[in-house]
């Protein structure tokens, strides 16, 4: 019955990738331009089409662990083909630490998306202004340090986006603050098991924790 049930979720997900790639050879040309980050709006909606097809994937429980794990893998290289998809150029931004901790971010609608963090700090703040510009998100696989302990993220960042902190597997401390709406899947994948997020009682990060089981502190 296992092995019905997941031939068919594959089935399902064959179907899904399939019937994007044909909405793709379909859609006309925008008479909108494309946002600062050269993203089409496609895109975004595929983007969010895979999330909730994980989302599905992970409340079934028709299937076994290891199945889900192959399934949630290859929606994962799916997700990554999709940024790499005419991804905007970066730029850089050094904070003064020694060495230097180098933020690397494109531009979204003039807002700063941070795209990869490199450090060799073991604590280290996410800025909420970069070059004069306005962080809103921590990006798709953003960060992945042996070395970084703990991370504070500054108030005014709104999104954590899709495996921002996975394979950090040192990290066991992330300070989220309330302007923090959104955490995608797997932000906090092989961390620390003694990882503790610390956030205010009825933030979406309090609920966040609460959700996956999480470790969290109330400041």
């Amino acid at each position: 019955m296992k092995k019905k049930n997941l031939i068919l979720v594959i089935s399902l997900f064959v179907i899904f990738i399939m019937a994007l790639s044909a909405c793709d050879s379909k859609l006309p040309l925008s008479s909108e331009p494309p946002d600062a980050s050269g993203t089409s709006a496609p895109t975004t909606d595929k983007v969010a089409q895979l999330e909730a097809q994980i989302l599905a994937i992970m409340q079934s429980q028709e299937i076994s662990k290891s199945e889900q794990q192959q399934l949630l893998n290859e929606l994962k290289a799916e997700l990554e083909a999709l940024k790499s998809t005419e991804k905007p150029k970066e730029t850089s931004a050094p904070i003064q630490t020694d060495p230097p901790t180098i933020y690397n971010y494109t531009l979204q609608n003039g807002y700063a998306v941070i795209t990869s963090v490199t450090t060799t700090e073991e604590s280290i703040t996410i800025p909420a202004i970069i070059d004069n510009h306005q962080v809103s998100a921590i990006g798709s696989s953003a960060l992945n340090s042996t070395t970084v302990k703990s991370v504070i993220i500054s108030p005014g960042i709104e999104k954590i986006d899709w495996f921002a902190f996975s394979g950090c597997i040192s990290l066991s401390s992330v300070s989220i603050p309330d302007s923090v709406t959104s955490v995608g899947y797997g932000a906090f994948d092989n961390t620390s098991k003694a990882l503790t997020i610390h956030c205010n009682r009825d933030s979406f990060a309090h609920k966040y924790a609460q959700s996956y089981g999480i470790t969290y502190d109330i400041t």
